[in-house]
């Protein structure tokens, strides 16, 4: 199996997270693949210190993007990979549990039907912890990308990025993940780098499998916990859910997504007249979310507009404007 993660100025968490690999049984002939997305801390002399105790190969890319960096290496690798070879995806914020990868790699075997595969996503909370968030509780797999199942099958929208895994043949047959969404440097990015490729493969037809014995733990940093950051993650969560329900659909789907945006909007507003303090951050959250939901939408029906103006002027551009999303 090949691992493969992207970082951008993770000097501060990478070294945590690798420091926790070396305790992790590595089965044979496994490579984890570093991409640096044009990082300006010293996350690159981070990496080439554990490249000495971990067989890590480091990566460079400049395009800003977690999407664009994982593309990076499939286009490199994937066509060389046997078609039942696992390729593991994580982030440079996890601590892998030491059966993570062997976990992985046993359900894999056991399931030959299946073609992705999900696996647990704990917290490991700071040392501030997370009373003050108790309103929004029951979101916090989205705020800090938790998740969590029985063993056995599921969609593949249910695996996410700290821990997940997909067979070779899936990328041979040319999926690769959408640039557009996904962190990218910015703050205002659209989440959902990896459901909008899960998503499609649902609908493909290709099966997955939760296993519940491979488990890391995200490392939830306290900045992450603060009421404005929270109000962020639901504005970035709506936008990507806005963005991905506007594809390849017209005005009725805007239309659609404009009442379900007023008419959150109008609820949080409602509720927070009579709620107490301590609730107030939920409903800011359930506005945030009605806000981002819209302005995703919104800007998805913009641009397959202007898409579609620019493709009948230009045909003989549209193949190379597909090539470069995929890159």
């Amino acid at each position: 199996m090949i691992v493969i993660l992207s970082t951008f100025n993770g000097q501060a968490r990478i070294g945590e997270m690798l420091e926790a690999m070396q305790r992790v049984r590595i089965p044979a002939g496994t490579t984890f693949h570093i991409i640096d997305n044009d990082s300006e801390d010293a996350t690159r002399e981070v990496v080439r210190h554990y490249a000495q105790r971990l067989p890590i190969v480091l990566h460079s890319h400049l395009v800003r993007g977690k999407n664009h960096c994982l593309n990076y290496v499939l286009n490199l690798l994937v066509d060389d990979l046997d078609p039942d070879e696992l390729v593991v995806f994580t982030d440079d914020d996890i601590l892998a549990c030491p059966d993570w990868l062997e976990e992985i790699q046993a359900s894999a075997k056991a399931n030959p039907d299946c073609d992705v595969f999900a696996g647990r996503i704990l917290p490991h909370w700071p040392c501030c912890g997370v009373a003050h968030l108790d309103s929004v509780r029951e979101y916090f797999g989205i705020l800090f990308t938790l998740t969590s199942n029985n063993e056995g099958p599921v969609k593949c929208e249910l695996a996410w990025g700290p821990n997940m895994a997909v067979r070779a043949s899936v990328f041979q047959a040319g999926y690769r993940f959408d640039g557009r969404f996904g962190p990218n440097g910015t703050q205002g990015y659209p989440m959902g780098s990896e459901t909008e490729l899960m998503e499609r493969l649902d609908k493909a037809g290709y099966r997955a499998w939760f296993t519940e014995r491979a488990v890391v733990r995200h490392m939830v940093r306290a900045a992450q916990t603060d009421a404005a950051a929270v109000v962020q993650r639901a504005f970035r969560h709506g936008y990507g859910a806005g963005w991905r329900e506007q594809q390849g659909r017209g005005w009725l789907q805007l239309a659609f997504s404009r009442f379900v945006a007023a008419r959150g909007i109008a609820s949080a507003r409602i509720r927070q007249i009579w709620a107490r303090p301590a609730d107030r951050l939920r409903q800011d959250y359930h506005e945030a979310w009605a806000r981002g939901f819209l302005s995703g939408a919104l800007y998805e029906y913009r641009n397959t507009k202007r898409a579609t103006y620019y493709y009948a002027a230009f045909p003989e551009r549209r193949e190379e404007v597909r090539s470069q999303l995929s890159e």
